[in-house]
């Protein structure tokens, strides 16, 4: 800040700069304190505006709520046609809903007919409104409108001020035009009718109010209500439509819009005046978010009073059962069900009056009487159920009774639901069927089949008696299905079904499992018994079945345990004649066949080396052996083949053939498949860099693995894995795997044809071999099967179909192999018959890969 010498100020210079800012402070301070006075005002004004808004609103709503009444007889009137019965009773309980209203009045004609309360209104009954002095004005005018008219605030013939709401009926007569019928009248008392607008509370912030309007007849202003006579200052007027004209609220301060303190007394403080006005806007803000709040309040009260009337009025609407009121003699007093025509077959006014004994059949009339009963005890009673005839079906309905609160002296009254539940009964017998009885044939499911065999059982041990369990299971049904598809499979299985029934006794069990089994309990059966039934079972299931164009045939196996020599519970019988079916599959199927020991160690020695093969992998048990396969036109070994050997520590040696068809009906084949077919060329490519004679590397493929669709993706990986070239992979299989699906075979071996993989026909002529696919199965090479080779030198005919697998395999551009040659001899009619290669113990038994590299090293 710039100062001068002391030498240089002038003794008036403070006191003008004292002036300036006196000036200026008190121009601003008057500035600010006519500004704040203004907003005072405005703010003042807007807030009385709002309070009046919702007030007027409010009473406004009350008179809404009020005026639904006169609606509501109106609707009453036009659903009686002109007449309305029992209009002091529905009148009566309608009052409670509508605050406000003191009285309601029917006046067909214009003459005052019913009033309701009557008590209080005598005098009001016989009033011609068209003719009375007071309402005529208002009846004509409301006649001929047609519309609904408000007439007050006036001084009520029954005494005190109050509304008169007036809505004319009009009637079609016979010829269809309206008439005039009369009036429904709603008479609203004050102050009653504005309670729920609540202005007295204004007089609590310091406002005094009027609630006027202007007479349509001598406009002239008629006040309504109000805090005090003398004039509003200045007031605000919030406006609001009636029926037949305007209303119209006023409000101001009591000690008018101005600031008593004055203006002068402000400027005295405009020092303060920045404070005053923070602390003014402090109490704005805070005045303002209650005015929020209050404004939020109401509205969620109004809405549930709105959301509670509704509710009310529609909750009759809503309900879909009949609603009755009885007393405890089971009288039909009153229906309150809106849906009763559609619901009973007869009018409601055929019960009402009436007992239920006198409308109910005697069984459902107790039911009823009964429910009552228990409600005037316990207040509740709830699902008592009862049936009654009808010509379509027979009907069930289910009651909820609840007893009525009524005044002291009365009569006991209930309110009675009666919900028809005739589907949900269906409903329960449906299921009931289901958890017992088998969907598609009728029979009996396992949970009924399990029940009964535990009556059987129990039954026969009691009486000393032998039982029969039969396992049925229809043969290559399944072709049926994936062939002609499942409509017709099931149709077989339900004519099957009752040609099943047909063979057994009454007290037999013909059951379902699922799928094409069954299951036949036979109590009191023995051996004989058992074995007639399977007889019968055999010639009768096996007749053919006409479904559509079809004739279809199929055949049962069947297995046969009984008690007690098989077994004494359900879990032993039943595994035991699963066994003994199997072994009839086992045995050509349409068969039967009765348990033995024999057959339970089979079973059991096969789920012991099921069980043992899922761990033989990751224990390291599974091993390959390699068998040469000589050429006899070099006398050279041009190959060799892998066959996997399982040593285990507790059963030892497990053959491949039987261990085999354990892997591939558990679905561990693929996995062990794999595992043989990457060592096998794992090790083919090892020998190859230790510098053996190249040699072709044949595997064996299971019917399994051949099916399965990524085959010829895995062989392609193995062998890069392995860096094996693919003419080195030779891979066998039978020709009935190849002949099983020979579309789908020829597209797999022309894969690995196209991939360089070689293809050998294994055991070939043991099957059924069709040359027209056999010529495009891409095979390079026939395996002759070692039971023609076994007895060549001995047998003429097996000399001769040896001679025809090498011709046909030359004639296709084949070779040859021959298995099991043992003997000279053997190789010497082989060699002769132009068998391009032989394998066989006569040359080297099947050895582990360590000792076969000594063998092929001095032999090649």
């Amino acid at each position: 800040m710039l100062t001068t010498p002391a030498s240089h100020h002038k003794p008036t210079q403070p006191m003008r700069v004292a002036g300036v800012v006196f000036l200026l402070a008190a121009m601003l301070s008057a500035g600010l304190i006519w500004h704040q006075e203004r907003q005072r005002r405005e703010h003042a004004r807007a807030e009385v505006y709002t309070l009046a808004q919702d007030h007027a609103r409010a009473a406004r709503e009350q008179l809404d709520r009020a005026l639904s009444a006169i609606y509501a007889m109106a609707a009453l009137v036009q659903q009686g046609r002109g007449q309305v019965d029992n209009f002091d009773a529905v009148a009566t309980r309608m009052l409670p809903f509508y605050p406000g209203v003191s009285v309601l009045i029917l006046a067909p004609g214009g003459v005052i007919r019913n009033a309701v309360p009557l008590a209080g209104n005598e005098k009001a009954i016989g009033l011609d409104l068209l003719k009375d002095p007071v309402m005529q004005q208002e009846a004509q005018r409301a006649r001929s409108t047609g519309q609904l008219t408000l007439a007050g605030p006036l001084e009520l013939r029954q005494g005190g001020l109050g509304l008169v709401a007036r809505l004319p009926i009009y009637l079609d007569n016979a010829q269809g035009t309206p008439e005039f019928w009369g009036f429904t009248n709603v008479v609203m008392r004050f102050p009653q009718t504005l309670e729920s607008a609540h202005l007295p509370s204004l007089l609590q912030r310091g406002l005094d109010y009027k609630l006027w309007r202007v007479n349509p007849e001598t406009r002239q202003t008629q006040i309504i209500a109000e805090s005090q006579s003398a004039p509003l200052i200045e007031p605000v007027i919030q406006g609001f439509e009636v029926p037949n004209g305007a209303w119209s609220l006023s409000v101001a301060p009591r000690l008018g819009w101005g600031d008593r303190a004055g203006l002068a007394g402000k400027t005295f403080i405009g020092l303060l005046f920045s404070w005053l006005l923070a602390y003014l806007a402090k109490l704005l803000t805070r005045q303002r978010a209650y005015k929020i709040n209050l404004e939020q309040q109401v509205t969620e009260r109004t809405a549930e009073i709105q959301a509670s009337e509704r509710q009310l009025s529609a909750t009759l609407d809503a309900i879909p059962d009949l609603l009755f009121e009885m007393d405890l003699n089971g009288r039909y007093l009153l229906c309150h069900s809106p849906r009763a025509a559609d619901l009973l077959a007869t009018p409601v006014q055929a019960f009402l009056g009436k007992t239920v004994s006198e409308v109910l059949p005697p069984a459902a009339a107790e039911v009823v009487l009964q429910a009552l009963k228990q409600a005037h005890e316990l207040g509740l009673a709830h699902g008592q159920q009862f049936e009654l005839a009808s010509p379509e079906q027979d009907r069930w309905f289910e009651l909820s009774v609840a007893r009525k609160a009524v005044s002291a002296g009365q009569e006991p009254r209930f309110i009675v639901i009666s919900r028809e539940i005739t589907e949900r009964k269906q409903a329960e017998k449906d299921i009931q069927k289901l958890a017992y009885f088998d969907a598609l044939t009728s029979l009996p499911n396992r949970s009924l089949l399990n029940d009964r065999i535990g009556h059987a059982l129990s039954e026969a041990d009691r009486r000393q008696e032998s039982l029969a369990l039969m396992f049925l299971d229809l043969d290559h049904f399944k072709n049926i299905n994936d062939t002609l598809g499942h409509g017709v499979g099931d149709q077989l299985l339900v004519a099957l079904a009752a040609r099943m029934q047909s063979v057994v006794r009454e007290q037999d069990t013909v059951a379902r499992l699922g799928g094409d089994e069954f299951i036949l309990l036979l109590p009191d059966t023995g051996s004989k018994g058992a074995a007639r039934v399977a007889q019968k079972l055999l010639q009768t299931v096996s007749l053919p079945v006409q479904i559509g164009p079809h004739e279809l045939t199929v055949t049962p196996s069947m297995g046969i345990a009984q008690y007690p020599r098989d077994g004494d519970d359900l879990e032993t019988l039943s595994r035991r004649a699963d066994i003994a079916m199997y072994r009839a599959k086992q045995s050509g199927r349409n068969g039967y066949q009765f348990y033995t020991t024999e057959m339970q160690l089979t079973t059991d020695r096969a789920l012991q080396i099921e069980n043992a093969l899922r761990r033989a992998l990751e224990r390291d048990q599974l091993r390959l052996h390699y068998q040469p396969q000589l050429s006899l036109s070099t006398n050279r070994i041009v190959g060799v083949e892998a066959l996997l050997r399982w040593q285990h520590p507790e059963l030892g040696q497990v053959a491949p053939v039987e261990f085999i068809a354990i892997a591939e009906a558990s679905g561990q084949i693929q996995g062990i498949g794999e595992w043989v077919l990457r060592t096998a060329a794992l090790q083919a490519k090892q020998w190859r860099d230790q510098g053996l004679t190249p040699m072709t590397m044949s595997v064996n493929l299971s019917a399994v693995q051949f099916r399965h669709p990524d085959l010829p993706e895995l062989v392609a990986r193995i062998l890069a894995e392995a860096q094996l070239p693919p003419q080195f992979l030779e891979l066998e299989l039978t020709e009935g795997v190849a002949l099983h699906d020979p579309l789908g075979a020829i597209a797999v071996m022309e894969r690995m044809h196209q991939q360089g993989v070689k293809i050998s026909i294994d055991d070939f002529g043991t099957g059924y071999s069709s040359l027209s696919y056999l010529k495009r199965f891409h095979a390079h090479q026939l395996k002759i099967d070692q039971s023609f080779v076994r007895d060549i030198t001995d047998d003429p005919e097996d000399l001769a179909i040896v001679n025809a697998i090498i011709s046909m395999a030359h004639s296709l551009g084949m070779n040859t192999i021959a298995e099991g040659v043992e003997t000279q001899a053997q190789l010497t009619l082989l060699r002769a018959q132009g068998c391009d290669e032989v394998q066989g113990y006569f040359f080297c038994r099947p050895q582990p890969p360590e000792e076969l590299v000594a063998f092929l090293r001095a032999h090649n």
